[in-house]
């Protein structure tokens, strides 16, 4: 009889007590922590605000009393953990902690999108050097596997194309909107309501957030480098439900996509990120609440659709989890740093405020989404 060999134990250190680690800590600790998940065991927790973040963690019923929480981030590189999990969020000093991290012999797990966006080659070569892994599937589209999908799945293609809604909380604002016919400032209470949006969400309207993701996508579908700031970003926070009404008279909604097309023959890149009317009927269209999804289009596979939740601490935790569980599966493994260029130019998008008949007075930007109607 064929015995199964488990993993060995793994064990993990949390950087950050929000939304996403306690999520991540929930999963790891509570008495719904599958058999498959048994070897991954969380040791020790750094917050800045430890004490006060075990209280609430013991109030919840959670029953970890051999968890190590500190204040200080060097007890957890001093630690004997296997995998450091960054939930800080911020470019620093969070972006130097992984760094820190990978150089005391920790692999890293990052949810942290600005981060990865930023110095994410340089962090993967010195992942590399160390023989330790770097994964980062958490930070770009929660649940929805976009970065395995074009680092693994994909790896046999050319990808031409790259076209997503990578922020579930816009996408939970805007399709409230569509449903409810509530104003902005209604869906987005709402969507605060529920845990979906943060009490400042400029960075997630304004495309910010998406763009930062857009940025890293660049780098694993052309092998761009590709700095967030050179992404065009038009803002949905202006919508209002007279927008969504006159998309809806011609069998359409209003979506923020983040759109990124390159042409290898003139080395020209085409991203923006913005809230567009797409069809009903298409991939984003029917994407609502803080769902993900997203539209890779290769030279030889054609268009390959993705779906799932983008926001929230449970969603996320699904990511950050599943690159714990690959990297327990083989430590020796070695995510090789993409061979970026920064040699592309970047085409200027026309972001005019069109409709189908006629100008659109407000924010809602029209474009050739006409290859998205037939979509999964």
């Amino acid at each position: 009889m064929r015995r199964t060999l488990r993993p060995a134990r793994c064990r993990i250190a949390l950087l950050g007590f929000g939304t996403v680690g306690s999520a991540v800590a929930r999963r790891l600790t509570g008495p719904h922590s599958h058999d498959a998940l048994s070897h991954l065991e969380l040791t020790h927790i750094f917050d800045r605000r430890a004490s006060h973040k075990r209280e609430i963690f013991a109030a919840s019923g959670s029953h970890a009393r051999q968890l190590v929480w500190t204040t200080s981030i060097d007890a957890i590189l001093t630690s004997d953990v296997d995998v450091v999990v960054e939930a800080v969020g911020g470019v620093e000093p969070a972006s130097d902690w992984i760094r820190a991290a990978l150089l005391a012999g920790k692999s890293v797990v990052t949810a942290n999108k600005q981060a990865v966006a930023r110095h994410g080659a340089a962090l993967l070569a010195l992942a590399e050097r160390q023989g330790r892994q770097l994964r980062f599937e958490a930070a770009v589209g929660g649940a929805m596997p976009i970065v395995r999908t074009l680092a693994d799945g994909l790896a046999g293609d050319q990808i031409t194309r790259v076209v997503g809604i990578l922020n579930g909380t816009t996408n939970a604002v805007l399709s409230q909107m569509e449903t409810t016919r509530s104003s902005l400032d209604e869906a987005l209470a709402d969507a605060r309501a529920r845990g979906l949006a943060e009490a400042d969400p400029s960075a997630d309207l304004d495309g910010h957030d998406a763009r930062a993701k857009l940025a890293i996508l660049c780098a694993l579908a052309f092998g761009l480098r590709v700095d967030p700031s050179q992404i065009p970003a038009r803002s949905a926070a202006s919508i209002t439900p007279a927008d969504i009404a006159r998309a809806r008279v011609h069998g359409a909604a209003i979506r923020q996509l983040a759109h990124a097309q390159y042409d290898r023959a003139t080395s020209t890149l085409t991203a923006w990120v913005a809230p567009v009317e797409v069809p009903c009927g298409s991939i984003f269209g029917r994407t609502i609440g803080a769902q993900n999804a997203a539209l890779i289009t290769g030279a030889h596979s054609g268009d390959t659709g993705i779906f799932g939740a983008g926001a929230g601490g449970d969603a996320t935790a699904v990511a950050v989890i599943s690159d714990l569980a690959a990297i327990a599966r083989d430590r020796a493994a070695i995510v090789p740093p993409p061979s970026l260029t920064s040699d592309f130019r970047m085409q200027t998008a026309d972001c005019r405020l069109e409709s189908s008949a006629s100008r659109v007075e407000r924010s809602a930007v029209r474009v050739d989404v006409s290859c998205l109607a037939e979509a999964v």
